[in-house]
């Protein structure tokens, strides 16, 4: 059961039409939205799964994102829901169609870390 919001699930589809996004990437994708529904009660997770397609095509291709500044990172691991958001990604991350390099783990980790945040506040 698809649980994206019709607009997420309209850009994905067209990644996916358009060559961006394989199959097993779109249904990882999905699977990453259901998995925020079902733990984390959250239904806003677009910018994190246009974030994972736009990541899982780079990582096909070999391309590289810019690194995250330091001072950004050091302010997301210092974080309280730090350590929820890394073992979420830990839990999700083995069933990716392609292995991220660290500088895309680390923007996944923000999204995720923000996604926390905002149901925390809801």
């Amino acid at each position: 059961m698809i649980c994206l919001k019709e607009t997420t699930e309209e850009k994905l589809k067209v990644l996916n039409r358009v060559g961006k996004l394989d199959q097993d990437s779109f249904d990882f994708v999905t699977d990453v939205d259901t998995y925020f529904e079902s733990n984390f009660y959250s239904n806003d997770n677009e910018m994190l799964l246009i974030h994972l397609s736009v990541a899982i095509n780079r990582m096909i291709n070999s391309e590289n994102v810019d690194r995250m500044p330091d001072e950004l990172w050091q302010q997301i691991i210092n974080k309280p829901e730090y350590k929820v958001a890394e073992s979420t990604w830990n839990d999700l991350k083995s069933k990716a169609p392609v292995e991220f390099t660290e500088s895309e783990t680390q923007y996944i980790l923000l999204h995720i870390l923000n996604i926390l945040r905002r149901n925390q506040n809801d």
